[in-house]
This record gives structure tokens, sequence and C-alpha cells, in this order.
């Protein structure tokens, strides 16, 4: 006997140890040869055979007995050998699309019990051949089928029987199969491999072809991993529904929506997919070409920040905070960006409606003595609701910035420590999925660190806990490392805590010079002063920048830079709630803004500590 027949010979005493076997083939000529030994073998012996099989295997199978000189007929007429058309049968215990345990029990088990009857004996042996899972998994029934695997296994619980189960090997070639195929396997107490393994000549040829499946296994299942840590972030990312978070392309074009997107800007995924990120601006903007312009900066320095009206699908416009973010891979080389949008209308129309107020009231207040007292007043309220505007501003801030920190930070933390753990597999160091593993892990890292950025910037913990001696440093590395700005920071050997809100307030006004020094002055450096004496602090942001033109100083209480509560207006109103001021002193070598308030120190039941707190990582 050839090789073929040695090894089929080996897989038959195999599957004689074992109760439940499973035939995986190729060619149906293979199938039924294999299926020839193993129920000639039961007949010949005198022992009972069961075969559930199509029409077309069991007429294979009978010619194939008979060539081996096998009379079945004696042995169907004894009742020892039973067979039975593998749909048929299925139909009679199938509840839906499962299979019900108590109806295969009262089908197969009462055929199986009739058998072992027939047989007789003390022991007798019954060799059943299955056909009905394979049916099953033709028809897209894979749950069922591993179901009734094990309907296969609990009936030999109570009755004896060696079982052989058989699956084109073709119902297998997607590689989202690949989970399903080892729940099939394990199932099984032996597995007889296709007919390509059989006729192998040697036991080093089927030793490679072992070791050649073990690596598919192993990098299908690293692939399906890093597919479900990919699918668990796509379903953060889509689960957020107050900001507008999608994906362009390297020329602009959406590549992904999530439902945040959907319900500010009104379009649907299907519907925006595709399509350039200009459509969102309003005509006056894309003359101007402005979204264009945006990118170009966002490539440049990394990240671009703006507010601005956008449209929406049916034609309504709102104000919107937008953050774009450049997206490259090892390389260094542009792949895309992200897209963060919010909605702050409601903010900016409540900021318009007070300027609008205060304009009016001066208007009408001139030269009437009853007027002054309602301006007094009015002012009084505006005030009031200018502080509550502004308390809700760095409240939603502090908020936003722990819920980064705290939720989707721990996301991100999880996700890259998953792919870290995939990057470690020996398999993954030179593969395609190891090189795709590689960036997605990149991608995270950069993600982490602009998660933190944005974090600590909305809400900077290094503020409330070590003040604002402590806190300026640390912005100013972060600042730098992000601008290209030398800065250089001064500070008086005397300077103590002051109160949390004067020392907000002064830390925004640090923010918001600083950005304008970025954005708008040219100046390379910029020189930061922090000063007390017994009655007042100041702090100096000065720069050597082109300086501002004087029609925006005459204008004093209108945003300087076009953009709601970034501007003057915005630190002199901040200031002005505790008694201070800010003063901008233009030159020909740059300019110096000044915020200038009393003096009132910060009481606490619990020391201050100038050392052993661990600085935040800032991108």
């Amino acid at each position: 006997m050839g090789p073929a027949g040695g090894i089929s010979g080996s897989l038959e005493d195999n599957a004689h140890k074992h109760s439940h076997v499973v035939q995986f083939y190729g060619e149906d000529e293979f199938l039924v040869d294999e299926l020839s030994r193993f129920i000639g073998s039961a007949l010949v012996a005198g022992d009972g055979a069961l075969v559930v099989a199509t029409l077309a295997h069991r007429s294979m199978l009978e010619q194939k007995l008979k060539d081996r000189g096998l009379d079945t007929a004696k042995a169907i007429a004894k009742g020892r050998y039973v067979v039975l058309d593998a749909s048929e049968t299925l139909a009679k215990f199938m509840q839906g699309r499962m299979p019900d345990a108590s109806l295969f029990t009262e089908v197969i088990g009462a055929t199986i019990s009739q058998i072992t009857k027939a047989v007789g004996g003390e022991k007798p042996c019954i060799s059943a051949f299955g056909e009905m899972v394979a049916l099953l998994w033709a028809q897209g029934k894979t749950e069922a089928a591993i179901s009734l695997e094990k309907l296969w296994n609990d009936l030999a619980k109570s009755h004896s029987f060696m079982l052989r189960c058989a699956y084109p090997i073709a119902g297998f070639q997607r590689d989202e199969q690949g989970a399903m195929l080892q729940n099939i396997c394990e199932e099984h107490s032996a597995v007889i491999p296709d007919e390509s393994y059989t006729n192998l000549a040697t036991d080093d040829d089927r030793a490679r072809i072992i070791v050649q499946l073990q690596h598919k296994a192993q990098a299908l299942h690293a692939e399906i991993a890093l597919r479900q840590s990919e699918e668990r972030f796509r379903l953060i990312v889509d689960a957020v529904q107050d900001y507008a978070i999608f994906m362009l392309d390297a020329e602009g074009k959406v590549s992904s929506w999530n439902k945040g997107a959907q319900r500010i800007k009104g379009y649907k995924a299907s519907e925006i997919i595709g399509s350039h990120f200009s459509r969102f601006y309003p005509e006056e903007d894309l003359l101007a070409g402005k979204p264009q312009r945006e990118l170009e900066v966002a490539s440049k320095e990394g990240r671009f920040e703006d507010e601005g009206w956008r449209v929406r699908r049916d034609g309504t416009k709102f104000w919107a905070n937008v953050i774009i973010s450049a997206i490259r891979d090892n390389g260094y080389k542009l792949i895309g960006f992200s897209k963060v949008t919010r909605d702050i209308t409601e903010r900016m129309q409540a900021q318009e409606e007070l300027r609008q107020a205060n304009k009016e009231l001066k208007n009408e207040v001139a030269g009437r003595k009853k007027a002054e007292q309602k301006l007094a007043v009015s002012e009084k309220s505006l005030r009031q609701l200018s502080l509550y505007l502004l308390r809700t501003q760095d409240e939603e801030r502090k908020r936003i910035g722990r819920d980064l920190h705290d939720s989707l930070g721990q996301f991100l933390a999880v996700l890259k420590m998953n792919l870290d753990s995939l990057a470690l597999l020996p398999e993954m160091k030179e593969s395609n999925a190891g090189q795709q593993l590689a960036r997605c892990i990149t991608l995270s890292e950069d993600s982490i660190k602009e998660m933190r950025t944005i974090s600590y910037l909305l809400y900077p913990p290094m503020l409330e806990e070590m003040g604002l001696k402590s806190a300026i440093p640390w912005y100013l590395d972060g600042f730098a490392a992000r601008s290209g700005i030398k800065t250089t920071f001064e500070v008086s050997s005397n300077f103590v805590r002051l109160r949390r809100d004067l020392e907000l307030a002064l830390f925004r006004v640090l923010q918001e010079s600083l950005t304008n020094v970025h954005r708008h002055s040219g100046s390379e450096t910029a020189e930061i002063r922090l000063t007390m004496n017994d009655e007042t602090v100041t702090l100096e942001v000065q720069d050597n920048g082109k300086g501002i033109e004087p029609d925006i100083l005459e204008k004093a209480g209108v945003d300087w830079v076009g953009a709601v509560g970034v501007g003057l207006r915005g630190m002199n109103e901040r200031m002005r709630q505790l008694g201070g001021r800010v003063e901008v002193l233009p030159s020909d070598k740059g300019t110096t803004i000044k915020a200038i308030a009393p003096v009132e120190e910060f009481h606490s039941s619990s020391p201050q500590h100038d050392q052993g707190t661990e600085l935040p990582e800032y991108a």
C-alpha cells in the first residue's frame, strides 16, 4: 500500500480510539473512500452502522461498499445497518434556525438504540456518520452546526457509538470563519485533514504543512484581535453625540462620520462620506479660500483651531469651535486630518446680546440722571451675567478636561496596551499585519498625547495643586514646544499663593495673550514676568512682534482677534470681576499686556507644597 493508504490506515486506527471525529475534504471521492473503510469495517466485523447523508454520497458509498465485496442488503434486513437522508432527518428536529435537543434525542437516539438492539452482545459497537452539520454550515447556519455537534456529544453520554462528521474544506475560505473552524475542531476528539495532507509522502512534508497552518492560525488570531481593538475604539468615538468627530483624507474629503456629526451638521454618513469638508462653510469663507487655508495651517503646524460660522445640511448656520489635527504615518507623510467641531452658538449669542444691550443702554442714559441710574443697575446685572458666563466657561472646560482624561484617556491607554501586547508576538514583527499594527500604535500614542494636551489646557491640575508660580513654567514648556516661540519667565522671590479664582484668571490671561502672540504678532520670543508687592500682583506678557494697530485699540471692548472670549474684552472682563484691569502698551518693538489685580493671598486648612507633585506629560 502506498503512502496515502498508510496514512488512511493510521487515521482509521486513530478514529477508533475516539468517539467523535471530524473529516475535512476537498473531493467527494476522498470522503466516500474514507467513509467506506469506516462503515465497511463495522459491517465486516458484524457491528452496527448508521449513515445520515445526502443522496449523492449515499449512492457513492453504496457503490464503494459493493466494490469492496460487501452485501449491505443483509445488514439492512437484520436492522444493524440504517441509511437515512440528511435533509429529511434534519427537518425532523429543527425548530426555526436551531436544532431541538429533545427532538434530536427522539429521532437519532431512538435509531441508535434500535441498531444496538439488532447487533446484540454485551458491548455492541456502532459506527455512525452524520452529514447534517455540513448542510447547516452550507446554509450559513454556523451556530446551528456547532449546536448540533454538541448534541451529538451529549447523546454519546447515554449511547455507545463512534461518530464521524464531515465538512467540505471549501466552506472555510474567509478569514472571519477561522474562529468558527476552531470551535468545530474543539467539539471533536480527532480531526482528519483533507486529501492534500493524506497525499503527502513523508512525515517531514506533513510537519512542514502543520507548521505553516500554525503560522496562519497565529496570524489570523492576531488580525482578529487587532480588528476587535479598532472596532472598540471606533464605537467609543461613534457614541459621542456632543461633538462632531470625523476624519478627512489628505485632500480634505470626509472618510468617517460619528453620531455627533450627524446630530450637529444634519448629514447621515451615507450622504457625506466622500464629499469635501468645504461644504460646511458659508459662501464668503469659500470665496476667501478659508477651508484650504485651514488644512495648510494644520499640515504645517500640526493643529489648527478656530471659531466661526458653519452651515448645516438644511442651510441654517451655527457658531462652531473647530479643531483640525494633521495625521501622519511613520514616515511623517501626511495621510489625513482629524476634525472635532462643537456647536457654541448659544454662548456666542449670549455674549453678543450682552454687548448689544450694553451699547443700547449707554446710548439711552446720555444726559439723563434717571437713565444713569438705570444704566448702573443694568451694568451690574450685565456684570453678573458676564461673571456667570466666564464661570460657566471655566466649569465647562474643567468638566470636559476631566472627562477626556478620566474616560477617553483610560480607553486610549487600554487600547495602546492591547496593541503593544499584539506587537510582542514573534510572527507580527516582519509581517504586513505587524507593520499596520506599528502604525496603529503610533497613532494611539499621538492620540494619547493630544488628548492629554487638550485636557490639561482645558483644566490645568498643576494650577490648582501647586499654584500660579509652578503652573506657568509648565505651560511655557508646552507652548514653546508647540509654537517654536522661545519664552523666558521671571518671578519675584516674595511671590506666594493667591486666591484660586485670581490665579485662574491670571492663568487664562497668560494663555490668551500667548495665543495672540503666536497667531498675530510674528514674534520669535515672549517674556513673562510675575511680580507682587504689598497691594497688587502684576502679570506681564511682552513680545517683539509687529504690534497692535491703533484702530483695534480704539475699539477696546471689542474682540480684537475676531473670536468670542479670546480678545481684550475677555481678558479685561476676567480681571474686572476681581477688581483688577488689563493694560495694553504698544511700541515700535512689540506689545506688552499687563494684568493687574489686588493681592489676596490663598488660605487653606491643608498645607501647600512646592515639591513632590509629578508634572503631567505635555505634547
